[in-house]
């Protein structure tokens, strides 16, 4: 089995057991969804983009897009940039078929299958950005770097959003954060970095533009970047040990309230979105993700009916408890079906700031 922090190309594909293409395509498959609590943000990460390309006086008329999934991004950037020609690359065959169809009727967009550990070269030359949105924090770093030094062959400014300071809890199997200022520098790049102005479930994002040429736009983002960055500085710092020191006391009381709700010998089912990383804190419990795929935790379900059998699967298999944590209570707006089906057949232990639980032992 190959691991992390092999050399390179598809040595880079393995986290110790966890393969990131197989992860992403079978994700493909099931239809990943967009997180409902994620779009306000999402919009305002374009507006910040295309606000920061504009005063750039960065000119867009050959764009490669890597890792366009369904097409959130691809269809702003072809109505902001409508005379440009956009080659959108994604590995999963499904999701490029959803973003065909979300983008139809913008007729300067062509889609491509393209893997990046295959070792083949990214199609086409002469783009004057490559962008990639939350695209790179999939991939182990060695894919990164090896991807920036390929993507600058061919691309003018390689533009991507991401994260780029340590999570405060546990990063799941396919999140990998990572120094994109250090990586930009090793491959011989000057990147330009932009705080976006607000963060989301208190993590923050950059906006990184980076090129081997100084051009006079480079020049001008750069001087735009440190003056934001001064004004920026003193208003995150003040913030940012409040948000840390709320998170790890909430996060002590809720792990308090499922000791005390679960009995020792339990399994429970755990929706964290995998944010916790305190697993071993649950002494005597054995702690199911969900969704749950070989024991690892697989993401949201694309649907009710999706979730509601996997819950029954695992109640089945001897699951005696649900428990929902505050990063996750938008599940229970968004999946109404299941939020239906556990407030109807089970009962609701707890309820507060915290945590939803629901016994899964049915009603005598």
């Amino acid at each position: 089995m190959l691991k992390r922090g092999a050399a390179s190309g598809v040595d880079a594909i393995m986290s110790d057991d966890f393969n990131v293409n197989e992860y992403w395509l079978k994700r493909g498959r099931e239809g990943a969804i967009e997180e409902p609590r994620y779009a306000e943000y999402h919009r305002l990460q374009e507006h910040f983009l295309f606000d920061i390309l504009r005063k750039g006086q960065i000119s867009l008329r050959n764009i490669i897009e890597l890792g366009c999934g369904s097409g959130r991004l691809t269809k702003p950037l072809a109505e902001h940039y409508p005379t440009a020609r956009i080659l959108a690359l994604d590995l999963s065959p499904d999701q490029l078929e959803k973003a065909r169809c979300y983008c139809a009727g913008s007729g300067n967009i062509l889609f491509e299958r393209y893997d990046f550990y295959s070792g083949a070269p990214l199609p086409g030359s002469g783009y004057d950005a490559a962008v990639a949105v939350e695209v790179f924090l999939h991939h182990p770093r060695t894919l990164v770097r090896s991807l920036i030094e390929k993507v600058s062959a061919i691309s003018l400014y390689l533009v991507n959003i991401d994260w780029s300071e340590t999570w405060p809890w546990k990063t799941p199997d396919h999140v990998w954060v990572h120094d994109y200022q250090a990586v930009y520098a090793e491959a011989g790049l000057r990147s330009a970095a932009f705080v976006l102005p607000q963060k989301i479930e208190g993590m923050q994002q950059k906006l990184f533009i980076a090129s081997k040429k100084m051009t006079h736009e480079m020049v001008h983002l750069l001087e735009l970047a440190e003056q934001a960055a001064s004004v920026q500085d003193a208003a995150q710092n003040a913030t940012a040990v409040s948000g840390a020191a709320r998170w790890s006391e909430q996060l002590q009381r809720a792990t308090a309230e499922i000791l005390e709700l679960v009995p020792a010998g339990d399994a429970f089912i755990l929706v964290n979105d995998d944010q916790w990383g305190n697993e071993a804190e649950f002494t005597g419990r054995r702690v199911i993700p969900f969704l749950e795929h070989e024991g690892r935790y697989w993401g949201p379900p694309e649907n009710d009916r999706v979730a509601i059998r996997e819950l029954e699967r695992l109640r089945q298999a001897g699951a005696s408890h649900i428990v929902f944590a505050w990063p996750s209570f938008w599940w229970l707006d968004y999946y109404t079906g299941l939020k239906n089906h556990l407030q109807s057949s089970f009962r609701c232990l707890q309820s507060n700031e915290q945590l939803v639980a629901f016994s899964l032992k049915m009603p005598a």
